[in-house]
């Protein structure tokens, strides 16, 4: 019983992140297509900070991916 709340209370946590006006930001500059995050800085007009707090949780939900030269993109269902 204690796991199972757990893990509904970090889905929870999740989606709260993931409606977030800034990861909403980051989706629409990435729907373009692959960006890196300098560009994403300057098209959403995020900070540095926030655009690595929010692709991180775009990471984490499995939405984002990155390649090895740090270049994200929508990860395709």
């Amino acid at each position: 019983m204690a796991i199972e709340g757990n893990y509904n209370i970090k889905m929870k946590s999740l989606a709260m992140k993931l409606s977030s006006e800034q990861c909403r930001r980051i989706l629409v500059a990435l729907k373009e297509g692959p960006k890196n995050s300098n560009t994403l800085v300057k098209e959403t007009k995020l900070t540095p900070g926030s655009v690595a707090k929010h692709l991180d949780v775009l990471i984490e939900a499995g939405k984002v991916k990155s390649n090895s030269k740090g270049t994200f993109y929508i990860k395709k269902r």
